[in-house]
């Protein structure tokens, strides 16, 4: 067999006779599954989909595993049902309200929450109003004052260059793609602050983490905390999607696991795991960049867009969703969120409006979550137990593993748990690896221009939608 390495550099023509021009009837020029096959039934492809529906083309959608939603995951068999997902829905996320309103669904506010308080590092318990004078904090001393949780962005925020939110992929800014590691160095870190700093960070380490990235983020998030406090939706995070699918005049079709991508300026066609061939006049591939370069994928890709699509880095994220058998926080007097260096990162409770709930999300990023994805549950509830007991000993032998969630290399369906960029890749790849590959759309939210997260993974859905209406001319 080819290797798909070798076709994307040769941008090799398809086999078979595609369908030519614009969408029509399936009977009308030959057998084809739909007008448009969507790969993925996450936002950006149920999106996308909506939308092409909505134009009256005959819309398919395939999702390999058994369930809507892509990385929209609620927990509705734990008590309080706990998002495994996305879940903060800002204020400036348009398109996900407005999808929310059209399907029925509404939001809520998040229940206060005591993150940060409570510190754990290198083993020892410490408040963090302690923190500036502990013997525990080693930093330089114009850093003493920023607790661990804050540290990174602390540091950072106040030199953002970016004047909006457009800026991060304009030529004249591109000077900013550094390591974050060289840039949070030449203001004031040590080492003792980049060991701090990479304990919980929502990459990789800082020396492969472009400040470019960081920039976009801090830039984004400020136009979102000008708006007002994010919310979730009711019911839980993962209604959306359903809502979504539930609405498309052609059921999404589960368990349907795509093994090859075909697709030209004439047509594409996908292979499933079952051996099945379907065909369709256009193809949106809403997989992230780890799943698809798996795949046997034969396209006319740029090179940037082969590149891109074989090293895009990918935040790993584990999380454990544990619950307390006894309210331990109510015996200790301390709020029960820590953060900590632990191989247990960040450790949030879950809230309703009465308080507490007794389940307890341990959020691990980065070099601890690829470290931790090859350990065992039994492995991963003795490290549980024993770090909540030293941290917190009125809790020891009460907190049980009740669910690991992997968003690792290891989970073959999704690779990561989000797109961050590397230094010196967006100038190389933002532009070029999101453009049409014949027939071939990207969407998804690393194929986003300005927002990130879950409006960032509508907005990719609907500019391939779009790019398609445009060339099929409706």
């Amino acid at each position: 067999m080819i290797s798909r390495r070798h076709l994307l550099a040769s941008g090799a023509a398809l086999s078979g006779s595609f369908l030519i021009g614009g969408c029509g009837p399936r009977g009308a020029r030959g057998a084809k599954a739909a007008d448009v096959i969507v790969l993925g039934a996450g936002l950006s492809g149920l999106h996308a989909a909506r939308i092409l529906s909505a134009a009256g083309l005959d819309v398919l959608v395939l999702e390999a595993t058994d369930r809507i939603g892509g990385r929209m995951v609620t927990l509705d068999h734990l008590p309080g049902a706990p998002e495994a997902g996305g879940e903060q829905v800002g204020q400036g996320y348009a398109r996900i309200r407005a999808e929310a309103a059209a399907l029925g669904l509404a939001f809520e506010d998040f229940a206060p929450s005591r993150f940060g308080e409570q510190l754990v590092v290198d083993g020892t318990r410490i408040a963090a109003s302690e923190w500036p004078a502990s013997p525990l904090n080693r930093l330089p001393e114009a850093l003493r004052g920023l607790s661990p949780h804050q540290l990174f962005f602390g540091l950072v925020a106040r030199h953002n260059p970016l004047p909006d939110i457009y800026a991060w992929r304009e030529p004249d800014w591109q000077s900013h793609d550094i390591p974050a590691d060289d840039f949070v160095r030449s203001i004031g870190a040590d080492d003792e602050a980049v060991r701090l700093m990479n304990a919980t960070l929502n990459a990789g380490e800082l020396s492969t983490y472009s400040m470019m990235n960081v920039w976009r983020s801090l830039a984004i998030y400020n136009e979102e905390r000008a708006l007002g406090p994010s919310q979730r939706v009711q019911g839980g995070s993962q209604r959306l999607p359903e809502a979504m699918a539930a609405s498309l005049s052609r059921p999404v079709r589960t368990g349907a696991r795509v093994m090859d991508i075909e697709a030209d300026e004439r047509g594409a066609a996908v292979m499933l795991e079952s051996g099945e061939r379907l065909r369709a006049d256009f193809l949106v591939s809403a997989l992230p960049f780890p799943v698809l370069r798996r795949l046997n994928l034969s396209a006319p890709l740029s090179a940037p867009q082969a590149e891109a699509i074989d090293a895009l880095p990918y935040t790993p994220i584990i999380q454990l969703h544990a619950e307390a058998e006894t309210p331990f926080w109510e015996e200790d007097g301390l709020a029960p969120e820590m953060w900590t260096n632990t191989p247990l990162n960040r450790i949030f409770a879950r809230r309703d409006g009465s308080g507490p709930t007794g389940m307890f999300t341990c959020w691990i990023d980065g070099l601890d979550a690829i470290a931790g994805d090859s350990r065992s549950e039994a492995s991963w509830q003795a490290l549980v137990s024993d770090v909540f007991a030293q941290a917190r000993p009125a809790s020891e032998g009460r907190v049980q593993v009740r669910e690991i969630v992997r968003w690792t290399p290891s989970n073959r369906l999704v690779g990561g748990a989000y797109m961050h960029w590397a230094p010196g890749q967006i100038s190389r790849w933002a532009e070029p690896m999101i453009r049409p590959a014949g027939r071939l759309f990207f969407a998804g939210e690393h194929a986003s221009h300005l927002h990130t997260g879950m409006e960032g993974a509508m907005e990719a859905g609907e500019r391939a939608a779009v790019d398609i209406l445009d060339m099929a001319g409706i």
